[in-house]
């Protein structure tokens, strides 16, 4: 079995085609022009991390706001109830009650770890803030601007705060119903249905102009961490993890296989003599076979295996879920690839491997590949040796 692909995703999914190519053309040409331009830089993979890691990171503030309009509303049943200022016909003491379970909401908002119960709470908590504080009971004259403007400050926080297209829809959808609701119960303000729907439509406009440019930062942001993370990880010279890269994904790959209860093997790559090569042809081209076989194992290893260079000439691979005779194939492989590329310089490469034994650590598993390493060196290097169960 050849372990290639390695620019293959790991979660990557078969995708049925569309039903014709103009059909395909043209859902793909509203996306865009609902996506922002910043998106179109992120794969899908790269939306998808981009995606959650923003609806975490906004969890608690969304939860914030709710909690926020709790407190108004609270007050503002309580200005009612002492006749501090008018109230809009709802009895203070249901105004009350309402804040109160929009605080249950934003407390439960702040826990809840699945965002579709996040967002119905969300937009219930958005509708029962609008009916209370600027929905008018039928009969009652009141002037509405104020309790209008104070309603639209927390909708647009929350359109700014969105990430997904259904929380968007959904929340805009609300603002638009309850803007309806004023008018099917009241009939067209006093400043003109023209002057009032623009004002419903600027407020979802702004709200989603913040959240635009909040997507922006987001995309800038993820890009300048996804440079750092690979360059404190990568291993400048051939590409391949460097230590620090092998510490991170390593021991994650390694326990998430025995979860899985798959195969998993250690192959650990030495050149030989490798100092002789830089003090006989210089450290030019000492680099360029380093970077010889980087190159050979980046681009053997699969999605499903982990590769760096350790430091000097040494490089390891770990190979999840390859059954024994494959794994060695592989090492055996980039060994005549190698053997191949510099034949003009004439350098050869060891290799030590060693597949898991049950109830084996990973530091032990290590250990094996290592020992079996120094044997392959031992014995007269440029070969291969299989560490014994």
């Amino acid at each position: 079995m050849a372990l290639t692909g390695q620019h293959a995703r790991p979660d990557a999914r078969p995708q049925a085609p569309p039903a014709s190519h103009a059909e395909w053309r043209a859902g793909s040409t509203l996306a865009r022009f609902f996506t922002r331009r910043s998106l179109r830089t992120l794969d899908e993979d790269e939306c998808r991390k981009l995606i959650e890691g923003q609806v975490e990171a906004t969890r608690p503030i969304i939860s914030g706001l709710i909690a926020s309009g709790a407190m108004i509303l609270a007050l503002t049943g309580m200005f009612e109830a002492f006749n501090v200022a008018p109230g809009i016909g709802w009895p203070w003491w249901l105004v009350e009650l309402v804040a109160l379970t929009m605080a249950g909401s934003a407390l439960a908002i702040w826990h809840l770890s699945d965002w579709r119960p996040r967002l119905l709470l969300t937009v219930l908590s958005t509708l029962l803030f609008a009916v209370f504080l600027s929905v008018p009971v039928p009969g009652t004259q009141y002037g509405m601007a104020l309790r209008m403007a104070l309603f639209s400050l927390m909708p647009i926080a929350l359109l700014a705060l969105m990430v997904r297209r259904a929380s968007i829809l959904a929340l805009s959808g609300t603002m638009l119903f309850v803007a309806w609701l004023r008018v099917y119960l009241h009939g067209d303000l006093a400043a003109g249905s023209a002057v009032y729907w623009l004002y419903n439509l600027a407020t979802i406009g702004f709200g989603l102009l913040l959240g635009g440019y909040r997507t922006d930062f987001a995309v800038s942001n993820f890009r300048m961490r996804q440079r750092l993370r690979y360059q404190a990880t990568t291993d400048e010279l051939t590409g391949l993890r460097n230590r620090a890269g092998w510490n991170r994904d390593a021991e994650a790959c390694y326990e998430d296989a025995i979860k899985r209860a798959k195969p998993a093997s250690f192959a650990f790559f030495d050149i030989d003599y490798f100092k002789r090569v830089n003090d006989t042809h210089g450290h030019a081209v000492g680099d360029r076979i380093l970077q010889q076989l980087g190159q050979i194992i980046r681009e053997r290893v699969g999605s499903r295996c982990c590769a760096a260079r350790m430091g000097g000439e040494e490089f390891v691979v770990l190979l999840v879920d390859y059954p024994a005779e494959s794994v060695e194939g592989f090492v055996q492989r980039v060994r005549k690839e190698f053997d191949d590329a510099t034949r003009d310089i004439g350098v050869t490469v060891s290799a030590g491997v060693a597949h898991r034994l049950e109830a084996e650590s990973m530091s032990q598993h290590l250990r094996r590949a290592d020992i079996a390493l120094y044997a392959a060196k031992a014995e007269g290097r440029d070969r291969m040796v299989v560490a014994k169960g």
